[in-house]
């Protein structure tokens, strides 16, 4: 079987000497904009050729991470990422907006490697990125080790998979909290972890907050199950942290003992969790960083880690041969692949002694302060002559030195591409209303209803009336074994006369397009701009619900003959969580699906269940444009979650009055920027 290969986090130069020394075989790392974490020292155009060089030097792998979403007018910015990816040789590019995969995979051949951020947690997802050209996804984190093996057992993709390092709350790509809270967007890369703040929920402290994962136990399991990479979170983190976390996971995955006090000592909040994985979602998976924590790792600890990383250990094998005449001596390298030579003054009459094959494999060996040690050394020495050490040294040196010049370069195709995108005029054509379930549904003069599926199929009659206009909503997630339920569900649905149907996500879209359902694609697709657009609308996507952390500027500017739906009304999902912050100690025991998560200011965030399934955090207001101009687009979403029946016709009649509807409310991103 075939090792994974151990991916390790470089925030900075320091850590990819880390990485490089401890034994990663491939890091990921990102430029000094458009990747998920702007905060870290990242790297310059300089810097990073020079870290793809080292690490090709090496066989290291070099992933780059342009995994944020794209604004229409960073274009030249992800042009000029691509050209500078593409000069550097990047083995690999990890993105999660759909605008990004497609410039890349239109100007570039680096292959496109799929976020966590892409909210991939099922098979139909994992159908939808093979037809995008994709070929490596990383797996949402809330997955179990059954589910990871469903998913990888059924693709040719490769399987990138977190064992170690921070959990988020959210389901990645799903989290909206800082954004709304403090205008700094997670999907851009600036998300000011909010969560770890002393929210509290049914008495406990720190409720929105994670212990970090720690799978490293599980590597054989991991492996057996098809994973192909076990990536370390932690692009913010210390040098000393990556180096102990790669040694950890290259003795695990070799089968040899790893130090696991060392690894909660440089990094750990109240220890580890691999709840996910084990399918052990509880009270036990949540923590915080203590004093303890902080102060676990002192300088003496982190110095007796340094030294782990210090010096290089020479792990590239080379062959050498040595052919010394009377005209010129020549040495050459090869590691197999490449080969390089030098040439020099030929060798002399022996004063005492011919150069022996031992003398001279030992002055070969000496190739201290590179990567390389010597495997097999051939002299040829026909004459019996005798070649100075000095000369020999140069030699060694010198094709040394042209051997990791071919092994430094690696280069990729950049051919730019100025892709310009059709736009229909939009005019505004009326509201749509969601409805949370059958209770509260009622018919209307409205553009069109979102219904969940699942309150259709229990009340049918209700509905089949309006069947025309009514939109069956997909749940926001669907887990790999819910798959072929909902394959069934969606044939109900066609069979009473429904056409179209919400998605959230790419899985989403998937199940929808091939059971013939009209897709649109609701806020958690996360559209922010033209080119994602039109690649939805090329994977059959016929209705857009725009990203509520766009300005409504952004929103009047973008070129796309998609029919936009901007939420101008509701308590908008700031995260989904598969681990509820409600559940007690007996787990969702006694627990109606309904409570709050309250911040440090005493402000409650109301939290919802989804059948057992998952459950979502809102807003503690509303979203509410109703007063605003948002004429620009074509419809405007209500989106009612947890309004009583009266309470919903209220907010429709003061939607058509074109009046707010609520005193306390928020106007969210709608005029103001988030970064």
């Amino acid at each position: 079987m075939k090792q994974p290969e151990i991916l390790a986090p470089v925030g900075g130069k320091e850590q990819l000497k880390a990485a490089v020394f401890a034994g990663a075989d491939a890091v990921y790392l990102g430029l000094r904009d458009l990747n998920a974490r702007r905060n870290a020292d990242n790297f310059s155009e300089e810097e990073f050729l020079e870290a793809a060089a080292f690490c090709h030097e090496r066989e290291v792998k070099v992933y780059a991470a342009v995994n944020i979403l794209i604004r229409d007018n960073e274009s030249e910015s992800l042009a000029k990422t691509a050209e500078l990816l593409c000069r550097g040789g990047a083995d690999g590019v990890i993105v999660q907006d759909l605008a990004a995969a497609r410039f890349f995979r239109q100007c570039t051949d680096l292959p496109l490697h799929a976020s966590t951020q892409m909210t991939i947690h099922n098979r139909a997802g994992l159908r939808a990125l093979e037809a995008l050209g994709f070929c490596r996804y990383v797996p949402a984190r809330e997955l179990t080790l059954d589910e990871i093996r469903e998913m990888a057992q059924s693709t040719a993709m490769q399987t990138e998979v977190f064992v170690h390092g921070a959990l988020c709350m959210s389901v990645s790509g799903c989290c909206y909290l800082s954004a709304l809270l403090g205008g700094r967007s997670g999907n851009r890369g600036l998300c000011a972890q909010a969560c770890r703040l002393p929210f509290t929920a049914r008495g406990r402290d720190h409720a929105l907050s994670l212990k970090d994962l720690s799978a490293i136990g599980q590597l054989a399991a991991l492996t057996a199950a098809g994973v192909d990479s076990l990536k370390i979170e932690g692009r913010m983190k210390r040098p000393e942290y990556v180096a102990a976390a790669v040694a950890a996971c290259k003795n695990a995955r070799d089968g040899l003992p790893w130090d696991e006090t060392g690894l909660r000592r440089v990094f750990s909040r109240s220890g580890f969790t691999d709840g996910y994985l084990t399918g052990k979602r509880d009270l036990s998976m949540f923590g915080w960083r203590t004093k303890e924590d902080v102060t676990a790792a002192g300088e003496g600890f982190l110095s007796s880690l340094r030294e782990t990383y210090r010096k290089e250990t020479p792990h590239i094998a080379l062959s050498a041969k040595l052919t010394v005449t009377r005209d010129q001596s020549v040495f050459t390298l090869s590691d197999g692949v490449h080969t390089a030579g030098a040439a020099g003054e030929g060798g002399e009459t022996p004063k005492t002694a011919p150069l022996s094959a031992q003398n001279a494999r030992r002055a070969a060996e000496k190739l201290g302060g590179t990567p390389y040690l010597l495997s097999d050394f051939t002299l040829e020495n026909p004459d019996g002559l005798y070649l100075s050490a000095a000369a020999l040294n140069g030699l060694r040196r010198a094709a040394a030195e042209s051997l990791s010049r071919q092994r430094r370069e690696a280069k990729r195709t950049f051919v730019p591409v100025r892709e310009t995108f059709a736009a229909a005029p939009h005019r505004f054509s009326g509201f749509v209303l969601r409805f949370p379930d059958e209770k509260r549904y009622f018919p209307g003069e409205y553009r069109r209803a979102i219904v969940p599926a699942e309150a259709i199929l229990r009340q049918p009659s209700l509905f089949l009336p309006d069947k025309e206009k009514i939109t069956a909503e997909l749940p926001a997630l669907i887990f790999p074994g819910e798959e072929e339920e909902w394959r069934q569900k969606l044939r109900q649905l066609k069979a009473l006369g429904f056409s179209r149907g919400l998605c959230e996500n790419l899985g989403a879209l998937r199940l929808l397009t091939e059971e013939g359902f009209a897709a649109e694609g609701g806020f958690g697709l996360n559209l922010l701009n033209s080119p994602a657009l039109q690649s939805y609308r090329e994977l059959g996507l016929r209705g857009a619900t725009v990203s509520f952390e766009l300005r409504g500027a952004a929103v009047r500017a973008l070129q796309t003959p998609l029919p936009l739906r901007l939420p101008v009304y509701g308590f908008l999902p700031l995260m989904k969580f598969r681990l509820c912050p409600l559940q007690g100690e007996s787990g969702c025991g006694g627990c109606e699906g309904r409570g709050v998560v309250t911040d440090r200011k005493g402000v409650d965030f109301p939290v919802r269940c989804e059948g057992r399934r998952f459950s979502v955090l809102y807003n503690s207001v509303p979203l509410d444009l109703l007063a605003k101009d948002f004429s620009f687009a074509d419809e405007g979403l209500l989106y009612f979650t947890m309004e009583s029946r009266a309470e919903c016709r209220r907010v429709y009649d003061c939607a058509l009055a074109g009046k707010t509807a609520c005193a306390a409310h928020t106007t969210g991103l709608f005029d103001r920027a988030v970064y």
